[in-house]
């Protein structure tokens, strides 16, 4: 890509000049397409577009300057996807990076000022945190992982919600994939019941470990509206707020899905999966809290709109088409004449 240039000012294309101001995310796509082809592309989402660079175009310089100029960059998965060889995407830098990125010693003192404020014990709140954060780091985890739980606790302090009620919220997030196998139908009983097993060592209340163990227990999506309070539909709305992400990071997220599933045959995932983001299209509304529908419900729809009526969905949808049900009409018979 001849003109392209990286300095203190930003990413200068031969044409057009985007500031590192206007930068929203920074993304590698890879394909399966090496190695004779090129299969790794530079993607800068940035207000007013989107920015592609082939990955040959990309100098050490380049990356450099990437270094220098965007706080919180991410080298690990840079070097994830420099080994990938098949279709994903990665989100390496966003906007929010240092406020919403997973950080141990941030996130340990934010754990025990949680504990300490729910009237628990802070000293035994540092050995419960490493083994959260063992959880949570298990390397089978390419979504439901650290950057998902920062995530989260950053659209919690987006929303804003009164404290009292936060605190139980936020205990509930923290432990809300404490447990997770990909597939498996007890993750949010088994992640309640890690809750409780920590809440003796923490000494918390155990009225307010009940209710966050319920809270945990809602994650698994299932639960009429009607029977949720509005604890519950906040930690659901913050558990789905993915949906509304950047484009990166949502397509990131669906490999990472995929990935996560890589033990399940490829068209079984597909088709199972497909119902489920389906089913989150079909409700009148996917978020249930004012702040989250106003924030991502618009962007949600679209993007899950999209991503089914792609290629990557084409097995689902043949597979819908191929189980509807067949209208009936009663066709009147004329006598011959």
């Amino acid at each position: 890509m001849t003109g392209l240039s990286f300095d203190e000012r930003g990413i200068d294309t031969g044409k057009d000049l985007i500031p590192w101001t206007d930068l929203r995310s920074v993304g590698i796509r890879t394909t399966s397409a090496g190695p004779w082809a090129e299969d790794l592309f530079w993607m800068f989402l940035f207000r007013g577009g989107l920015l592609e660079i082939p990955g040959a175009a990309m100098t050490e310089a380049h990356l450099a300057v990437l270094q220098t100029q965007l706080e919180g960059i991410d080298n690990g998965k840079i070097i994830r996807a420099m080994g990938s060889a098949e279709d994903r995407v990665f989100r390496v830098w966003h906007e929010n990076a240092e406020q919403a990125g997973w950080n141990d010693a941030r996130s340990r003192a934010r754990f025990v000022a949680l504990i300490q404020r729910l009237g628990g014990d802070a000293e035994a709140a540092g050995s419960s945190f490493e083994r959260l954060s063992a959880a949570w780091g298990e390397r089978a985890r390419r979504y439901h992982n650290h950057e998902h739980l920062a995530e989260c606790l950053h659209q919690l302090d987006l929303a804003r919600s009164p404290s009292a009620s936060a605190d139980g919220v936020e205990l509930a997030l923290w432990f809300h994939d404490g447990v997770y196998v990909a597939g498996a139908a007890d993750n949010e009983e088994a992640s309640s019941k890690l809750l409780l097993d920590e809440s003796g060592r923490l000494q918390l209340d155990r009225g307010t470990v009940e209710r966050a163990q319920a809270l945990v227990r809602g994650t698994a999506h299932s639960a009429p509206t009607a029977e949720l309070g509005p604890e519950a539909e906040l930690v659901l709305d913050i558990d789905l707020s993915i949906l509304g992400s950047d484009p990166l990071r949502f397509l990131e997220y669906e490999y990472a899905i995929e990935e996560e599933f890589e033990n399940v045959p490829r068209l079984k995932f597909e088709i199972g999966r497909g119902r489920f983001l389906a089913s989150l299209l079909a409700r009148p509304s996917i978020f249930r809290t004012h702040f989250f529908h106003e924030r991502y419900e618009a962007v949600a729809r679209e993007q899950l709109t999209a991503l089914l009526e792609s290629r990557r969905y084409r097995a689902f949808r043949l597979a819908r088409w191929l189980t509807r049900p067949l209208r009936r009409e009663s066709v009147p018979i004329r006598p011959r004449s």
